[in-house]
């Protein structure tokens, strides 16, 4: 009789790695259970899904292959999925041979968020040639392209975990001297953890300007944001870079995805932002929440980002078990694969607009609703200036302003 695969989950805070639990492969089955001292912490990492004690619980077979989502959180999306599946490839594996706890083993720490996994058979890739961001371009496009470049295992380290499918890789970053580092976890004085984004295959040229003039944008309608910057590439290339919010110095935060956190299909998204208003009010227990999502979603609206699916909104979680809504991330003009928005606002996910956005304030008894939607409305019309600003194409500055005007 075959052994059970058994994979053991960790937090991992400031310098502590915390057990939490475990989950076995049992047959079709993918049980959880808490360990009886981690339930005596009070830190459930996934109210909604996970009861907090020592039962067995088993997830449902979708969305996520068996597993709760605050586990699937910790898997690559679009990118860092064909980065695992080439540097396996490279080594005679097959993806498919693998199951779900084989993959979060290959994880490791590499993840977003606190949660890490063990024991892990994947190679450890320790030494790291000096690697900058044109060299890691290219080999991006190759790997877009169906190669397999000579770095694959470095573009596994360092790009193997973030989400969406755009390119990215993990990098540590001195704002101060301008340098960047590649795979470390644990990062020199003065060095902060960022994500580094490059260009898909359909993307503009531009896209890391256009992304920069929508950071810029989103600030001034008073969205809370990471910091952002364009870094340039040996070559005078730009690229757009965030400060990661999943990290505080060299500590990590718990991270929850509202996918995760409400086990919805982002690709199939059902969520709608009111969903997201109640559920996180009844996490938090604060109103003022309700008013920050539906800012969010303003902008979101009138800027046209209808890639606002459940994977781009999270929540954190500190050492202390609070929790709080995550800072914005990927904003920018964008269309999602079907065209419409992938979180709808007052269930109308074709043609939000005003009417809408009110009806969510009117719902929620958010008294300033309607100034804090015209302060977004009121910032996104001065798009050609943040446009201007960044460097942004006359022809897509042109573009995007055209349809922005539709939006009412």
């Amino acid at each position: 009789m075959e052994a059970k695969k058994k994979i053991n989950v960790l937090l991992k805070f400031e310098e502590r790695e915390i057990p939490v639990g475990q989950m076995v492969l049992d047959g079709k089955d993918i049980p959880f259970k808490y360990h009886d001292d981690f339930i005596r912490s009070g830190w459930n990492i996934s109210p909604l899904k996970l009861s907090f004690d020592d039962s067995i619980q088993v997830a449902k077979p979708t969305p996520f292959d068996g597993i709760f989502g605050v586990f699937a959180d910790s898997l690559p999306d679009a990118w860092g999925h064909l980065l695992m599946r080439k540097t396996l490839s490279s080594k005679g594996i097959a993806m498919e041979q693998l199951s779900i706890l084989d993959r979060l083993s290959l994880m490791g720490d590499n993840t977003s968020g606190a949660l890490i996994y063990r024991p892990t058979e994947s190679e450890a890739f320790n030494d790291f040639p000096i690697i900058d961001l044109d060299t890691i371009n290219e080999n991006v496009q190759n790997v877009l392209e169906g190669e397999s470049p000579e770095i694959i295992d470095q573009l596994f380290q360092v790009g193997g975990s973030p989400g969406g499918a755009r390119p990215k890789v993990y990098a540590g970053y001195n704002s101060e001297d301008d340098q960047l580092l590649f795979g470390q976890d644990t990062l020199p004085e003065n060095y902060h953890h960022w994500i580094i984004k490059f260009a898909a295959k359909v993307d503009s040229p531009d896209i890391a300007n256009i992304e920069m003039a929508y950071f810029q944008m989103a600030r001034a309608a008073k969205i809370d944001m990471m910091e952002s910057r364009l870094i340039e590439g040996k070559s005078g290339k730009q690229y757009f870079a965030t400060k990661r919010f999943d990290r505080v110095n060299n500590d990590r935060l718990h991270m929850l995805s509202a996918a995760g956190m409400f086990h919805d299909d982002f690709e199939r998204s059902q969520m709608d932002y009111g969903t997201l208003m109640h559920e996180a009010y009844n996490l938090m227990n604060n109103h003022s929440i309700v008013e920050e999502i539906l800012r969010r979603a303003a902008f979101n609206v009138f800027a046209h980002n209808r890639d606002d699916h459940s994977k781009n909104f999270a929540f954190l979680m500190n050492s202390l078990g609070d929790w709080k809504f995550a800072p914005a991330y990927d904003l920018t003009f964008s269309y999602s694969s079907h065209g419409m928005h992938s979180t709808t606002c007052a269930r109308n996910g074709i043609n939000p607009g005003t009417k809408e956005l009110m009806q969510l304030a009117e719902h929620f008894s958010i008294k300033n609703g309607e100034k804090i939607i015209q302060e977004v409305k009121s910032v996104i019309k001065e798009w050609p200036h943040f446009a201007n600003q960044e460097g942004v194409s006359a022809t897509s500055s042109r573009n995007i302003a055209d349809r922005l005007k539709t939006i009412h």
